[in-house]
C-alpha cells in the first residue's frame, strides 16, 4: 500500500511539473526573429527547406536560456532584414551584422559578439597582377552592401583623386554561383571575404581562388534589436556571455564552421 501510494505521489507531482512547465511556455512572449536563407554556413536551407546553420544553432541556444521569450524565424533577403526590423515585423536582425558609424545612429547592438570576420582581398589563382590593395586601383572589385568592407572601398573612394579610385561592381549579398561566374567571365577582377568563405569555395568550384595582401577588415558579428529594446537586448546578451562562458558558443563555431571562430585569432 505505501509503494502505490508513493507512486501515486510521484505521477501526481510529474504531471503537475508537466503542467506547470507548459503553462509557463505558453506565457512566453514570441519572439520574431530576421534572418536569410542563401548564406552557407551562416544561414541557409537544408534539403529538407529546414533553416539552419551556425546563425540557427546560435540563437536556439540563445532561446533555451530564455525562457519568458519563444524564439520564431522569418527570412527575407539581406538587405530587407533591418528593412522589417525598422517596420516592426521583427524583433532582432540576425545575418552576422557588423557595426558601423550608421548603423550604430539607428539601432541597438548586442554588446556581446558572437563571430569575427576577417575580410581578405580574393582573386582568380592565375591573376598575377593583383597582390596587394594598391593593386586595385582602377580594377573592379565586388562589394556586398552593407558590409564593412564594402564601406571601407567606398570610404577610400571619397578621398582618393579619380586617377587613383577602384571600380565597384555592387550587389546584394551575391550567392556562390554568380560569384564565381563573375570571377570566371572578368565582370569584377576581385572581392573580399573571410577565408572560412574562400575555403568553401574553393571546396565548391575546384580551387579556383587565392588570397592576396594584408587583410582589409576585422571586425564582428552583432545581433540587431530597434532602439528602445533595451529589455531584449540584455536578456539576449546575459544568454552570450553564458555561452561563451560554457564553452557552448566555440563549440557551435567548430561544428558549423570548422574552427573557432568566435574570439577573432
Amino acid at each position: 500500500m505505501k509503494k502505490v501510494f508513493i507512486f501515486n505521489f510521484t505521477l501526481a507531482l510529474f504531471i503537475f511539473l508537466l503542467i506547470s512547465c507548459s503553462g509557463t511556455k505558453q506565457k512566453a512572449k514570441t519572439i520574431i526573429v530576421g534572418t536569410g536563407t542563401a548564406y552557407k554556413p551562416y544561414c541557409y536551407l537544408d534539403e529538407n527547406g529546414n533553416l539552419v546553420g551556425y546563425e540557427k544553432d546560435v540563437l536556439d541556444a540563445i532561446d533555451e536560456l530564455l525562457p519568458q521569450y519563444t524564439f520564431k524565424y522569418e527570412t527575407f533577403d539581406f538587405s530587407n532584414i533591418l528593412l522589417a526590423l525598422n517596420a516592426g515585423k521583427i524583433d532582432i536582425g540576425a545575418h552576422q551584422f557588423e557595426e558601423s558609424e550608421e548603423r550604430r545612429k539607428n539601432y541597438l547592438f548586442s554588446t556581446e559578439t558572437y563571430n569575427s570576420f576577417i575580410t581578405h582581398i580574393v582573386v582568380l589563382k592565375d591573376r598575377t597582377d593583383i597582390n596587394e590593395f594598391e593593386d586595385l586601383i582602377g580594377k573592379t572589385v565586388q562589394i556586398n552592401v552593407g558590409d564593412n568592407s564594402a564601406a571601407s572601398i567606398l570610404k577610400y573612394n571619397e578621398n582618393a583623386p579619380k586617377d587613383k579610385q577602384i571600380n565597384t561592381f555592387i550587389t546584394k549579398s551575391l550567392q556562390s554561383e554568380p560569384q564565381i561566374a563573375g570571377f570566371k567571365s572578368h565582370q569584377f577582377d576581385a572581392s573580399f571575404m573571410t577565408l572560412l568563405d574562400l575555403d568553401r569555395l574553393n571546396n565548391d568550384y575546384g580551387d579556383i581562388l587565392k588570397y592576396v595582401g594584408d587583410p582589409l577588415n576585422s571586425s564582428y558579428s552583432y545581433l540587431v534589436f530597434k532602439k528602445d529594446n533595451t529589455e531584449l537586448q540584455q536578456a539576449v546578451d546575459g544568454a552570450l556571455k553564458q555561452l561563451k562562458e560554457s564553452g557552448k558558443l566555440s563549440e557551435l563555431a567548430i561544428k558549423n564552421l570548422g574552427r573557432d571562430t568566435t574570439k577573432g585569432e
